[in-house]
């Protein structure tokens, strides 16, 4: 997992980012809430690591083609020192919240903020 430490950069909006690249400054108000609502969870700034995408970047980062990623209506976001297993356990527990998920290849877990539905892409292991 990213420590805040070293690449991390706090946007404007009070957010801390992954990199300079991840954009975070069109995020709306109940997006905001709900990254909030984790921070003051767990005592601790969350790191956003996806935030806006434009097309071409949402499709070669595998996003689905209507995805909330390019409306800014999705973070991909971190807490240090919490699994990301656990994160979406709570993010699930949150009243209002979008879609929650977790993937195999990273440890940031989606949240968003359109219709609740939940998903885990566990790792396969290929027969060889």
């Amino acid at each position: 997992m990213a420590s805040l430490s070293g690449l991390a950069r706090l946007a404007p909006n009070g957010l801390w980012l992954q990199t300079e690249k991840v954009e975070t400054g069109c995020f709306q108000p109940d997006l905001l809430e709900v990254l909030k609502v984790v921070e003051n969870h767990y005592g601790r700034k969350i790191m956003v690591t996806s935030g806006l995408r434009d097309l071409k970047h949402n499709a070669s980062a595998g996003g689905r083609k209507r995805s909330l990623h390019t409306t800014c209506q999705a973070a991909d976001i971190q807490v240090p020192g919490v699994s990301k297993w656990d994160l979406a356990e709570y993010l699930r527990t949150i009243p209002g919240r979008g879609g929650v998920g977790t993937y195999c290849h990273t440890e940031s877990v989606h949240i968003d903020t359109g219709e609740s539905h939940d998903w885990n892409w566990r790792c396969c292991r290929r027969k060889g």
